[in-house]
């Protein structure tokens, strides 16, 4: 898959990407964004998931780049349904000084228009931590409503803090980013 956006690549991860991975998800700062315990990863982890990835069919994981070819974080496609044309997503920038500067919103919008447009999804749906404000920002600038509550649905730093769980379906998407089909 190769995807462009405004400021943004996305493309399918590669071998050569496993250390970058390894990088970002053993920073603590960007391991307390995403989902699952706080981890040290090693390369042979995340080689053996990636070699694992290549076989899934409900999955699909994704390199996010700037335009200049900088591998800058991740998005991923989880729980595809083609059936009912719905998933779940998850985004992460990695490098931290490309944060708040619009990379983010880029991506999931270029991910969003692909999958409703050209793979004629209907809705995707993702998570988000209570604390995380930043990236429900993102999600409700997007055109992502809260649907739904995990009520302290995570254990991290000693508490519990909720799952907010939104989404998003195809008619709301295309209105409001003025996409005409």
């Amino acid at each position: 898959m190769n995807l462009a956006g405004n400021k943004v690549r996305i493309r399918n991860i590669t071998r050569a990407d496993i250390p970058l991975l390894v990088k970002w998800k053993n920073d603590p700062e960007i391991a307390d964004l995403v989902r699952g315990a706080p981890i040290n990863t090693t390369f042979e982890i995340e080689s053996r998931r990636y070699e694992k990835g290549l076989g899934e069919y409900d999955t699909l994981r994704l390199i996010i780049e700037s335009l200049t070819g900088s591998s800058i974080g991740f998005i991923s496609l989880g729980s595809i349904d083609k059936e009912n044309r719905k998933a779940e997503v998850g985004m992460l920038i990695g490098e931290k000084r490309m944060w708040n500067q619009g990379y983010g919103t880029d991506a999931l919008v270029t991910l969003l228009r692909h999958l409703f447009l050209e793979l004629d999804f209907h809705r995707v749906g993702l998570e988000v931590f209570e604390y995380n404000v930043r990236a429900k920002k993102v999600y409700e600038k997007i055109g992502f409503s809260i649907e739904g509550l995990e009520r302290q649905g995570l254990y991290r730093n000693g508490r519990y803090y909720d799952v907010i769980l939104m989404g998003i379906l195809r008619d709301e998407f295309l209105g409001k980013h003025r996409i005409f089909t």
